[in-house]
């Protein structure tokens, strides 16, 4: 884990989560070191009936973007 490059102290993961508010869409951020923390996230509120979207990326500097998406293509090619 040593070339993962953290931009919230040492947290892994980023978790940007919408839920449907009064005024809209209320979306809040979370930095996790553990992906199996979200499960406490998502409990702890707002109400999760509420929830609309949860996405998680990596925490880095590219902001999670595809990763190894070349190589796959690479590979994709030569099995045809």
């Amino acid at each position: 884990m040593g070339d993962v490059v953290n931009l919230h102290g040492k947290k892994r993961w980023r978790a940007v989560i919408a839920y449907r508010g009064a005024n809209g869409t209320d979306t809040v951020e979370h930095f996790l070191e553990e992906i199996g923390d979200l499960h406490a996230v998502i409990e702890r509120g707002p109400d999760w009936e509420t929830l609309i979207s949860c996405t998680i990326t990596l925490n880095r500097p590219d902001g999670g973007g595809e990763q190894g998406s070349e190589q796959f293509v690479r590979i994709s090619d030569q099995r045809r």
